[in-house]
C-alpha cells in the first residue's frame, strides 16, 4: 500500500516539475492570434527593408528603416506582393508600425527559424518579468549583453537549453544570478 502511495506522489510530483518547462512561442503578426497581444497599427510609414532581422532569425523577419529610424524586427505577410511589413513593439505590446516599401521583398536568402539554435526575440522569466532582444553591442565580463528587461536588468551570455526549463544569466544591481525562462518568443 505504501508503495502505491509513493508511486502516486511521484507521478504528481513529476507532473508539477514538467509544468515549469519553458514554453516556445511563435509570434504570429497576421491571421488568428492566440495567447499573444494582437498587433495594432498606430503609425503608417514609407521606408525600406534591406536585410534580415538582427534580433530574430526567421525567414519572414526584416530589419527596416523609415524616417531615419531602425525598426527590427518587422514581419512580412506571406504573399506574392510583399510590400508591407508590420513592426510590433514587442511580443506582449501590440502597438505597431506598418512600413510600406517600394518594391516587393524577397526573403529567399534569409535564414530559416531554428528554435534550437537562435536566440528568441522576447523572453518572459519565471517571475513574470519581460526581456527583449537588443543588438549585442555591449559586453559584461566577456559575455554579450543580449536582452534588456522591464526592470532594466540585462540578460547576458548564452541560453542554457540542456534542460526542459531554459535558463540564462541575469545581471542585477546585486550581482549575477541564474534565472529560468517561462516563455521564449520566436
Amino acid at each position: 500500500m505504501m508503495q502505491r502511495v509513493l508511486l502516486v506522489l511521484l507521478f504528481f510530483c513529476s507532473f508539477f516539475v514538467s509544468a515549469g518547462d519553458t514554453v516556445l512561442k511563435l509570434y504570429r503578426p497576421f491571421g488568428e492570434v492566440t495567447e499573444q497581444t494582437p498587433p495594432i497599427v498606430k503609425n503608417k510609414l514609407s521606408g525600406q527593408c534591406d536585410t534580415q532581422s538582427q534580433l530574430i532569425l526567421r525567414e519572414d523577419a526584416w530589419r527596416c528603416m523609415a524616417e531615419g529610424k531602425i525598426f527590427d524586427p518587422c514581419f512580412a505577410k506571406v504573399s506574392n506582393n510583399k510590400t508591407e511589413v508590420i513592426c510590433p513593439q514587442s511580443p506582449w505590446v501590440g502597438d505597431s508600425v506598418q512600413i510600406e516599401v517600394s518594391s516587393p521583398l524577397n526573403n529567399e536568402n534569409h535564414l530559416t527559424l531554428d528554435m534550437s539554435r537562435v536566440f528568441p526575440w522576447g523572453i518572459e522569466l519565471a517571475n513574470g518579468e519581460h526581456c527583449q532582444a537588443i543588438e549585442p553591442n555591449e559586453v559584461y565580463d566577456s559575455m554579450p549583453v543580449r536582452y534588456r528587461c522591464s526592470n532594466q536588468n540585462v540578460l547576458i551570455g548564452y541560453l542554457q537549453r540542456c534542460k526542459a526549463t531554459w535558463s540564462m544569466l541575469e545581471k542585477t544591481p546585486q550581482g549575477i544570478v541564474t534565472v529560468n525562462l517561462s516563455k521564449a518568443w520566436f
